[in-house]
């Protein structure tokens, strides 16, 4: 599951980052102390929901007693890498002194390295004499409560504070990184791909086809494979999830072929099956790379299916369809810089007939899927379909709607039509988190757009061609969406 994946990531890098300030006081060099307040501060932001929480530093150097505070939620932090109860009464000292327990009601001291067994409340209640509540046992932490959060953490919440993590482990302290010393003379800029990383579980399970099966196969082509099986299933009345793919004699899926009740119990051999690494299968040559894909489509499709969203196969994308069929729109509600809704599904009318339909336009997207390095991503490429009749059958004049409306969409409007796709995936991905019947079979995960930053900053008004529309076109919109 991706959420475990996250939570192995979390526990490696924050252990690596220990480990680092230890070495870094070793050696007498307390940047790294300073460049942890700011990563300390983006990490508890999104651990603890405490969004306003800033690093006071930037605002005052050396503030006293504390390093961070979220004015909204009235809690302070204390960061450093002493974790001895002298730096803990100092700190109490100095947020007494300065009447900071007046503003904020939790004080927090984090250790960047390790923090003791145990203190001495005696000696902080000695310091507080009654002016503040401090817990030596709840309000000293380190790492461990750190992967306490982390482990209760929503996955975006979780993914949002790893990303924060890693690009304050990118090797090079901040401020000695060549551009920083020796600035580009015009500033950079983030990419965003059309790519959102992709999670799987890290077992497939393979087993051998019945032998009946096999047989009534017979000399049809590999790639006939799931005819057989779709009359195999017709014929005695059963149904099976689209996850698997039939390679070599072997059905593969995510679903656990070891089981007794597994979906494909009629379709395998008995006692062939077998549990498999991810990581391995993919990596034996081009051809289980291909096979992986196929499969990573297929328990795509059988996800989305459940969501109304159907593949078209002659075209290669999946199709956003009303959530009921008697239905004229869709719309889905999504949370872009701000929440919005967008239109999946419009069914128009004649306007000189209203009982006749003129138009069906879906939203619609291809998914193919790439390996780079360990990682795994999902490219998403929107697109157009248009359909006629209540089976959605595409239309004849698909093409010419499509090729207008491409010619009208600049590329702020497709980047629109990807961010609203992966944010639905990742909104359908946390309802899987907490639905008890649809987690079990529901095997992908999707994480945020993949950002690359430092890139050369163009100025786009100057390369971006204008919108033209000739006369055949300026008639057709009006025909075709009545604009």
């Amino acid at each position: 599951m991706k959420i475990l994946d996250l939570q192995n990531e979390f526990r490696e890098l924050i252990a690596q980052l220990r480990h680092e300030i230890e070495a870094a006081s070793a050696m007498g060099q307390f940047d790294a102390h300073k460049v942890s307040e700011n990563l300390m501060c983006g990490l508890l932001r999104e651990l603890c929901d405490w969004s306003d929480l800033r690093n006071l530093n930037r605002e005052q150097v050396n503030f006293p007693g504390i390093d961070l505070a979220d004015d909204t939620h009235r809690v302070a932090v204390q960061v450093t890498a002493s974790a001895d109860i002298g730096k803990v009464k100092y700190t109490l000292e100095q947020f007494l002194r300065h009447d900071l327990h007046q503003r904020y009601d939790q004080l927090i001291v984090y250790v960047l390295t390790a923090k003791q067994g145990s203190y001495s409340q005696a000696a902080v209640d000695a310091v507080c004499n009654g002016k503040h509540k401090f817990s030596a046992s709840e309000h000293i932490w380190d790492y461990k409560e750190l992967c306490t959060l982390a482990a209760d953490a929503e996955p975006h919440k979780l993914q949002a504070a790893l990303n924060h993590l890693k690009a304050y482990l990118r090797g090079v302290p901040v401020g000695l990184a060549d551009d920083d010393i020796d600035p580009p003379l015009t500033p950079s800029e983030s990419l965003t791909g059309n790519l959102v990383e992709l999670y799987f579980p890290s077992s497939l399970y393979i087993a051998r086809l019945s032998e009946d099966l096999v047989e009534r196969h017979g000399k049809r082509r590999p790639g006939l494979w799931r005819t057989t099986i779709r009359e195999f299933n017709y014929e005695n009345e059963l149904a099976v999830p689209s996850a698997y793919v039939i390679h070599s004699g072997n059905l593969v899926t995510f679903f656990d072929l070891t089981e007794r009740d597994n979906p494909y119990k009629h379709l395998i051999e008995p006692g062939t099956a077998e549990e498999h690494s991810t990581a391995d299968y993919c990596t034996i040559d081009d051809d289980h790379d291909r096979v992986f894909k196929s499969l990573l489509r297929f328990s795509l499709q059988h996800r989305l299916f459940k969501e109304r969203v159907r593949w078209e196969n002659e075209i290669g994308e999946f199709v956003f369809l009303p959530l009921e069929d008697g239905l004229n729109q869709r719309e889905v509600v999504w949370q872009g810089e701000k929440k919005a809704k967008r239109n999946v599904f419009s069914r128009q009318f004649n306007k000189k007939d209203p009982s006749k339909v003129f138009l069906q336009k879906h939203l619609s997207f291809a998914a193919d899927f790439l390996r780079l390095d360990d990682h795994w991503f999902m490219a998403i490429t929107p697109s157009w379909f248009f359909s006629y009749g209540m089976d959605f059958k595409q239309s004849g004049y698909s093409h010419d709607h499509l090729s207008w409306i491409k010619r009208q969409e600049n590329n702020q409007q497709v980047m629109n039509h990807f961010r609203f796709i992966a944010a639905w995936l990742c909104k359908i991905d946390d309802e899987d988190l907490f639905s008890e019947g649809g987690a079990s079979d529901s095997f992908l995960s999707f994480g945020s757009p993949l950002t690359l930053n430092g890139a050369p900053s163009l100025e786009e008004s100057g390369w971006r061609p204008l919108p033209t529309i000739n006369e055949e076109d300026s008639v057709q919109p009006r025909r075709m969406f009545s604009l």
